[in-house]
């Protein structure tokens, strides 16, 4: 099981991409863990700043920051899937 957070923000197109694959990616692995963060908010401040994330999105797998910025789906998705010992 991996847990994947996405640190958010509301109206940011990236953000959306990056949900809309992981929402599609959850459908294919059920135990995939996906918990949103919103940038704003005080866990998501402290978040960023440990992290120097300057803008959404990011995110992190199994507690570590994979990619911030430019997420790329295709590795995003390959990486999650290695983790949980697919492939693609």
């Amino acid at each position: 099981m991996t847990t994947v957070r996405v640190l958010t923000s509301e109206g940011c197109l990236p953000c959306i991409s990056v949900k809309r694959n992981l929402k599609e990616l959850q459908t294919e692995l059920p135990s995939l863990v996906v918990e949103e963060i919103d940038f704003t908010s005080p866990a998501g401040s402290k978040l960023a700043f440990e992290n120097n994330v300057l803008h959404p999105p990011a995110v992190f797998l199994d507690g570590r920051l994979f990619a911030k910025g430019k997420i790329y789906p295709e590795k995003m998705i390959s990486t999650i899937r290695e983790m949980n010992g697919e492939h693609s």
